[in-house]
């Protein structure tokens, strides 16, 4: 009797009772998927999240915007003008030539044309808004160095925008609508942008606004030199820190040492998330690890109920030559054997309910399938496997033939 024949026998025993053998492959079968689709949702989320951050201008844009300076300031606040354009130029002089600077006014206004109107985010802005901000434009084109050192009256406008002033079907491109009683030549259309979070488009801000040269809207829309926002792209993340202390000393130079502005980057927010996430695939993992633990106890009860049923061909098998190793053997493939096949219907299945979701589910929030969460959950269900056999395998390797072969 040797080890080979033990393992055809576990294997034999394993379709001798089907039912409680599916059974207990369905409680591995069910641990893995639980562990591959809560975590795919969970990177689903996160991709997401990175694709939206992205769209954002991304882990290298350092943003500085106009804030109340801290309290003891506030008697000689007055000596600041807040960010302006030339706080933009002198940045841009002063950072290192890889680095791209964004200077961006801002207004609330109503735009008409033809007995319509939109209450608008219109913004002043150069070319470089492009870059920082990951905005392409679809139809036409953007204003030009010309156009902007002239204020020139030019406007992009956001699909949105475009919509609710033209239509659908009409092109905005070449035709002008009224600003502040002024006329502007409609230049181009942004691409449309869309980031669904249930019924919300995260990057509807992206569709819902207007450009126009950052000289025209401080000389001719705003009439006020105060910026919103002056944000810089850097050309390395790990510059980050070394550029928001060099951009924090050139404007408090600049305001006289006046702290009305904040620096900022996205580095804060990405490790919220990723502790989040962290947190949320750990969590998942417990789940699936629980469902494989209650499936270990299956297998090992049905390991244990299989002892006492086969008491007397254990005896007849030692009595004709069969060891303790065999017999050990023997009961541990069928613990592996129903873990293994457990597992194996578990990616089986967790692909199929992956793909199921992704066609129901927005493809902006689709769970991804996730080949970690793959191998930990087989490998979990494979050792779940082995460990809940020993303990039976072990019992009946030890058992007496003399005793076996008595046993009714």
């Amino acid at each position: 009797m040797n080890i080979f024949s033990g393992i055809l026998n576990g294997l034999g025993e394993i379709w001798a009772h089907k039912l409680r053998s599916f059974l207990t492959m369905l409680c591995v079968m069910l641990g893995v998927v639980s562990m591959v689709v809560i975590t795919g949702f969970v990177e689903g989320m996160f991709t997401s999240w990175s694709r939206n951050l992205s769209e954002r201008g991304g882990l290298e844009k350092v943003s500085t915007g106009n804030t109340e300076p801290p309290a003891r300031q506030e008697a000689i606040a007055k000596l600041s003008k807040g960010l302006t354009l030339g706080d933009a130029l002198q940045l841009k002089r002063d950072l290192p030539p890889g680095f791209v600077v964004s200077p961006e006014y801002e207004v609330r206004t109503t735009l008409f044309r033809r007995g319509k109107r939109d209450w608008v985010r219109l913004q002043g802005v150069t070319s470089s808004i492009l870059a920082i901000n990951r905005y392409e434009v679809d139809r036409g084109r953007f204003f030009t160095d010309l156009e902007l050192r002239d204020s020139a009256n030019v406007v992009v406008l956001g699909t949105w925008v475009a919509e609710r002033l033209f239509g659908r079907t009409e092109n905005p491109v070449g035709q002008f609508i009224d600003i502040n009683g002024q006329p502007f030549k409609v230049v181009g259309v942004l691409k449309h942008y869309e980031l669904m979070f249930r019924e919300w488009n995260t990057l509807r801000w992206k569709n819902d606004v207007a450009f126009i040269p950052i000289t025209t809207g401080i000389n001719k829309v705003g009439r006020n030199e105060k910026l919103a926002w002056i944000n810089v792209q850097v050309d390395d993340v790990d510059r980050l820190n070394e550029t928001v202390d060099t951009i924090t000393n050139i404007l408090a130079t600049r305001h006289n040492g006046i702290f009305d502005f904040k620096v900022s980057t996205s580095e804060g927010e990405l490790a919220s998330f990723a502790e989040s996430r962290k947190n949320s695939v750990f969590f998942a993992g417990i789940i699936g690890a629980v469902t494989l633990i209650v499936s270990a106890i299956g297998i090992a009860n049905l390991m244990l109920a299989s002892i006492n049923e086969r008491v007397r061909e254990i005896g007849i098998r030692k009595a004709i030559g069969a060891t303790g190793r065999n017999i050990f053997g023997q009961f541990v493939v069928e613990a592996v054997a129903l873990s293994l096949c457990g597992g194996l219907l578990g990616m089986a299945v967790s692909i199929g309910a992956i793909e199921g979701l992704r066609a129901i589910v927005p493809a902006e929030n689709a769970p991804v399938l996730s080949t970690s969460a793959f191998v930990v959950g087989f490998v979990f269900s494979v050792v779940a496997g082995v460990l809940a056999g020993i303990y039976p395998a072990l019992q009946a390797s030890k058992l007496d033939p003399i005793t076996a072969l008595r046993y009714e």
